[in-house]
């Protein structure tokens, strides 16, 4: 009796192979997303094998990834030595400063009086949203009147952190090595950020509503002017000794560092620019300071 004959489907051992070849692309593909996030909608995979744009679920928060990668910081027009820094872990930074309504949701869900973490000697915490100053309460606008502790009090409530000076300028840069992370001509400051001037581009003396203005290219809006922001370091005038590593400068001096300048300052790179820094007292608050945040990858 002959052996009957084994008939295989067309084409099926290619369409398997074609389905694992499959597989094995998209398992590849598929970029990591941190603890406690979701892809962002219009999210890519980015460097280092993470996602390039993420949501923090538990405050909304969109942040960008930054890549690691090294920097030189500071401004050579002065007299603070050029400070060579190597980021060594890639990060994520919030694309817009924090916004009221950001910090709305922070203050009702942890029941949070951040009076306590201003200056005693004034009445300052979130003055706009008791109608006691002209900058905007509504929820695009950044939050203002917040000190460095309140700042603090919010990340730790986030599980986020403030960003290192360096971290900060190494974003704003985007690899650029310019006065501006968009060039050297100061004419164009009204694309990118709102600092006080006598156009209609300008910022008209107030806070304006956050992402209005063109990102930098990594994605950041507002690196320049709208209000200034909290870092995590300690303010000292000069960079010799700070860390090498891109992590905060911390040595318990009386001021912190903010960055960024503000509505109301120029559009000079010294005060505006992607170098400039400013400082004030931790428990200090204003109309021209808020903050954004980043969440570091190991």
């Amino acid at each position: 009796m002959s052996t009957p004959h084994r008939l295989r489907p067309r084409g099926g051992r290619t369409r398997i192979t074609i389905l694992l070849a499959a597989v094995a692309v998209a398992t590849q593909a598929a970029p990591k997303v941190p603890d406690g996030c979701v892809a962002a909608a219009d999210a890519k995979a980015g460097p280092h094998g993470y996602v390039d744009s993420i949501v923090h679920v538990k405050t909304g928060i969109e942040l960008a990834l930054i890549p690691a990668g090294s920097f030189t910081m500071g401004l050579d027009e002065f007299a603070i030595p050029l400070h060579e820094v190597v980021i060594e872990s890639p990060f994520y930074i919030s694309t817009t400063e924090i916004t009221n309504a950001v910090y709305r949701k922070f203050v009702e869900a942890a029941s949070y009086d951040g009076a306590g973490d201003t200056d005693p000697a004034y009445d300052l915490y979130l003055r706009h949203w008791r109608g006691e100053s002209l900058m905007s309460k509504a929820d695009t606008f950044p939050v203002v009147w917040v000190s460095w502790h309140n700042a603090t009090a919010f990340c730790k409530w986030a599980g986020l952190q403030l960003p290192a000076e360096a971290q900060w300028e190494y974003a704003c840069r985007a690899g650029t090595t310019t006065h501006y992370s968009f060039g050297d001509e100061r004419g164009e400051f009204a694309q990118y950020g709102w600092a006080h001037g006598w156009t209609a581009a300008d910022s008209q003396a107030l806070t304006n509503p956050v992402a209005r203005k063109r990102p930098n290219t990594w994605g950041l809006y507002d690196m320049h002017g709208n209000v200034w922001e909290w870092v995590a370091d300690d303010f000292l005038v000069s960079y010799e000794g700070a860390p090498t590593d891109g992590s905060a400068r911390i040595e318990e001096k009386l001021t912190k560092v903010l960055r960024g300048g503000s509505w109301s300052n120029n559009t000079r790179f010294w005060i505006a620019g992607s170098g400039a820094r400013f400082n004030s007292a931790p428990g200090n608050a204003s109309n021209n300071i808020g903050f954004r945040v980043v969440l570091p990858l190991e």
